[in-house]
């Protein structure tokens, strides 16, 4: 499964999906969900405009998932 970073203008994780991502202006990734066209963290809802980018949180390297 690719770890590869996706901009959030190119393209946006299912509904219900389990991602990492980054906000704007920011270097650390944070752990939630995408739903109804937000990205949810444990403390807070962020607009998609607010994101720079995301991966799937359950992807891992092809080594790593034998």
């Amino acid at each position: 499964m690719s770890i590869e970073w996706v901009t959030s203008s190119a393209a946006l994780p299912h509904d219900g999906d389990c991602v990492e991502f980054v906000l704007d202006g920011r270097n650390v990734a944070l752990d939630g969900t995408y739903r109804h066209q937000a990205f949810r963290s444990r403390w807070s809802e962020y607009d998609v405009q607010r994101v720079h980018s995301w991966r799937r949180a359950d992807a891992q390297p092809a080594h790593l998932s034998a």
